[in-house]
Parts: C-alpha cells; sequence; structure tokens
C-alpha cells in the first residue's frame, strides 16, 4: 500500500466540520439504518485510518446509522484476507487492498464478494478504478521526485534524465522492489507508456545494471521515501507522489515530474460476510464524489470519481495525481500482470540486489 498522509489537525477539523455541514447528502442515503447495525472495515491503520475515519466512515454513519469500527491490517494483507475467509471469522466486512492483491485473492480459489455495482451517472472514474470485485478510490502516482537546489539550472523532466547521469550526476534512490522499478527503466529506455506489459523484464535489468553503481539507497518504506529526499541523501528518486509531496509540505526543495505509473487503493468485501448488504453500501458510499474530495484534502492521493475536483480547491487539486495536467502523463500499472508475475520478477530482483546488480 502506498496511502500516504500530510494530515494536520486544522485539516481534519476542517475536513470533519464540510462532512458534517457542507456535503449534501445524495437521497439514497438519507434514509437511516438501525442504530445497532455495524460493520468492520481493515484498512492500513495509522494517520491514514484517522482520514478514512474523517472522510468516509463517519459521513456514512450520519447517512446510514450504519457504524464503521476499523482495525488494521497488514501491510501485505492477503494472507490475513485468506484467513477471514478460510475459517469462517468474519472479523472483517470490508478490506482496503490494491488491485494486485486481488489478482492474487482470485487466482487459485476466489476470495471476493461481488460488489454488484456499476459505474453510476456521478461517476466519471479514472481507468482501472472498477471492477466486479473492487473499487478504487485513492489514486497514488509512481513518478519522480528532485531536488530543485541540486538541479538548478536544467531539471530532469523525465525517466530517461534518471538514466542519464552524464548529464545529471548524483545520487540515486529507487524503491527495493520491482513494482514500478522495471517499468520506470523500460521507459527510460525508451518503451512508450502503451508498449510496457508485457514487460521485457531482460531489457529492464539490463537498464538497471547501467544504472547500480548510482543507487545510494534502495528505500523500503513512504515514510523513508520522504526523509531521503527531505535530508538530501539522494538526489532524485523514484517515489510515491503523496510521499514526495508530504517533502515539499515539509519546506523542502522537491518537485515532481508526473511522469510514470498510478495505482489505485480500494476496498474488496471478504467471500461470506453476513453483512454484505451493509458492505457494499459502504463501497457504493464511497464513489460519491463530495467524500472522496474530503479525502483527498487529507491525503495527498487522487480520487477515482473525477467530478470530485468540483469539490477540491484549485491548488490543492494542482499536487494530486488524477488532476488532469498530472494523469496525463501516467499509465496505469497493469494489475493482472503483476498478480501473475510478481512472485518470479520479485525473486530475481531481490537476487540481483544481493549479487550487487551482476544477473
Amino acid at each position: 500500500m502506498s496511502v500516504t498522509t500530510t494530515i494536520t489537525r486544522r485539516r481534519l477539523l476542517q475536513a470533519a466540520g464540510a462532512a458534517a455541514t457542507g456535503v449534501a447528502l445524495p437521497a439514497v442515503w438519507s434514509e437511516r439504518a438501525r442504530a445497532a447495525e455495524q460493520i468492520t472495515v481493515a484498512d492500513v491503520g495509522g494517520a491514514p485510518g484517522q482520514a478514512l475515519r474523517t472522510a468516509f466512515y463517519d459521513p456514512f454513519e450520519k447517512a446510514t446509522g450504519i457504524r464503521v469500527e476499523n482495525v488494521a491490517h497488514e501491510s501485505d494483507p492477503v494472507t490475513q484476507f485468506k484467513l477471514v475467509v478460510d475459517t469462517g471469522s468474519n472479523i472483517w466486512d470490508v478490506c482496503m487492498v490494491t488491485p494486485d492483491d486481488v489478482a492474487r485473492l482470485t487466482q487459485q480459489k476466489n476470495y471476493l464478494e461481488s460488489l454488484e455495482i456499476s459505474k453510476g451517472p456521478d461517476d466519471d472514474l479514472i481507468p482501472g478504478a472498477l471492477m466486479p470485485n473492487w473499487f478504487g478510490f485513492s489514486a497514488y502516482g509512481i513518478v519522480m521526485a528532485y531536488r530543485t537546489d541540486v538541479y538548478k539550472k536544467e531539471a530532469p523532466k523525465g525517466w530517461a534524465d534518471f538514466w542519464n547521469t552524464a548529464k545529471f550526476p548524483g545520487r540515486r534512490g529507487l524503491y527495493r522492489n520491482p513494482k514500478g522499478v522495471l517499468e520506470s527503466a523500460l521507459l527510460a529506455d525508451g518503451v512508450a507508456p502503451k508498449d510496457l506489459y508485457p514487460l521485457d523484464v531482460d531489457r529492464a535489468f539490463t537498464m538497471l545494471d547501467k544504472i547500480r553503481s548510482d543507487v545510494a539507497v534502495w528505500w523500503t518504506a513512504g515514510a523513508q521515501n520522504t526523509q531521503i529526499l527531505q535530508s538530501g541523501e539522494v538526489d532524485m528518486a523514484d517515489t510515491w507522489s503523496a510521499r514526495a509531496f508530504a517533502a515539499i509540505d515539509s519546506g523542502a526543495p522537491v518537485d515532481i515530474v508526473w511522469k510514470g505509473l498510478y495505482s489505485i487503493d480500494g476496498w474488496s468485501i471478504p467471500l461470506g460476510t453476513p453483512k454484505l448488504k451493509q458492505a457494499r453500501d459502504f463501497v457504493r458510499f464511497c464513489m460519491q464524489p463530495e467524500w472522496q474530495a474530503a479525502y483527498s484534502g487529507l491525503v495527498a492521493n487522487g480520487p477515482s470519481n473525477l467530478k470530485a475536483y468540483k469539490f477540491i480547491a484549485p491548488e490543492r487539486a494542482k499536487i494530486l495525481p488524477t488532476f488532469p495536467d498530472n494523469i496525463a502523463g501516467l499509465t496505469v500499472r497493469d494489475y493482472a500482470y503483476w498478480g501473475k508475475n510478481y512472485a518470479a520478477i520479485s525473486d530475481r530482483f531481490q537476487e540481483w540486489l544481493l549479487m550487487g546488480g551482476k544477473r
């Protein structure tokens, strides 16, 4: 997951006020359910969980009377998700997952309920945001960030520049995971975004060989990515867009190049939940542009329903990955490809790292 926040107390209070008084509820949510009803939602916890409560959970309870109890799942929720279904524990009714997780949860055995949701008249969804068993509400960019105090005369404009260490010397940072890194390598080598998948893995590793000695940090977590950009430990790095924005928000001289990929965090429903109707109602609620706008006001990820931009201030909209000017340079990550190939490619990638870049 790459949900990342730049939450302040003031922003939380502002969003809570908007949720309470500033957003008109669609008619479909005006009937309150029994106050005793409750669903349990598994999310990533921490500050993002707090933002989810402000933007989605509490407004949903106010609209429907259905209480949302949230619990934090592990960073990779797939094993937990399978146990919830296989044991019939029903401890989760909804879970926050990525499309890559969905692929793993449906390959050998289906663990997901159908959402029974189709695109409605109030939806203007970005590509890849809705599947029969998953809805993505929060998009993040897999992009490049650089220090503006290092590249004063000429700034890098794309992944070819990231790989051009003669023209743009400096310390690089790359994610210690093949997802996104291989795509960036291929983009740097001139592969058109529309031709990325299926990935030419050999070609990508050849490109990684070329830059291996210039990578000062192989980062493993979003907070570390923000920190190395803030501190100047690296001069440029791949990044999750909200993590770069967190560095910018702290005052660091950092800018984003909106070239690369995007992926989406979203909701799936565990097979067999006795709260299926309520869970589906919750997921539908999260499609509403007003509540997605509230969430993007707290978390620097983009709404999947583009109509949310009607409720987002222009200065905020410009730093979100699904803002039209930004998403124009991004390609949706191929979830099915990674769901099928991740294990084998990850093994090769980790071996490559251990061997010092030699395959």
